[in-house]
């Protein structure tokens, strides 16, 4: 786990949508800190420190109100579906010492991958799994080794290795991801299933028909029936 990095906050006045908007033209970034069993905290940062907790954050930061500190998990960033800015970032307030309920991602390791190797792809049916820690102890990523797994080969969830003291939420029997053969290379076998198929049935259809006789034929002779008879000569001398 990396060490949480302390942002400044401002704190906001006041509260709703003609106030964020005009934050918002001013270069600032609405924040709410939700803190269970107390009233939320509204505040806000810089576009470039919001900017900063969006890349460099993956678990935990600490929010310096003026002075006043608190230890937050990172929530939801939200963007504008156009221009891809922040205008609001979620957290959540935690105690250092106590035990949270985390996403964690999964980062699979297939440089040695027999599938990989064979042409296969990784695709990762979840991205994220769910881990219990505590609250300093969060992994930033977890990896998963792929040396054994083959083409079409499936791993689940419980195949992760944790670190000492953490715990797995999501299901173990869960699929993580498979290695599977891509569309292309699927339609390039298939293809060459088809032409080897129809090749063995023409050199099969060629082989029958050259050690099999003519219809009707006996030795090379032709058939007596179409053997016409030749006209009789002098037949009264």
């Amino acid at each position: 786990m990396s060490t949480p990095l302390t942002f400044a906050a401002k704190p906001r006045a006041s509260l709703g949508t003609i106030a964020t908007s005009k934050l918002r033209k001013e270069g600032l970034v609405p924040a709410t800190l939700s803190r269970p069993g107390q009233p939320s905290l509204h505040f806000s940062f810089d576009l470039k420190v919001a900017n900063e907790i969006d890349t460099k954050v993956a678990h935990l930061c600490r929010i310096d109100l003026e002075g006043q500190q608190s230890t937050a998990l990172r929530g939801e960033v939200i963007k504008d579906c156009v221009t891809d800015k922040i205008t609001h970032i979620d957290l959540i307030a935690v105690d250092e010492k106590s035990e949270i309920i985390v996403s964690v991602a999964v980062i699979p390791d297939a440089r040695n991958c027999p599938g990989i190797k064979a042409g296969g792809i990784v695709e990762m049916r979840q991205r994220t799994i769910k881990v219990k820690c505590k609250a300093t102890a969060i992994p930033d990523a977890l990896s998963i080794n792929l040396d054994e797994v083959q083409l079409t080969g499936v791993v689940l969830v419980e195949k992760v290795s944790l670190p000492a003291g953490t715990t797995l939420v999501t299901p173990g029997k869960t699929t993580l991801l498979s290695v599977v053969i891509p569309r292309g290379l699927k339609v390039v076998e298939e293809a060459k299933a088809a032409d080897g198929a129809a090749a063995a049935t023409t050199a099969a259809a060629t082989a029958e028909g050259g050690k099999a006789p003519a219809a009707g034929a006996e030795g090379g002779k032709a058939p007596a029936g179409d053997a016409k008879a030749a006209p009789a000569k002098d037949a009264k001398k």
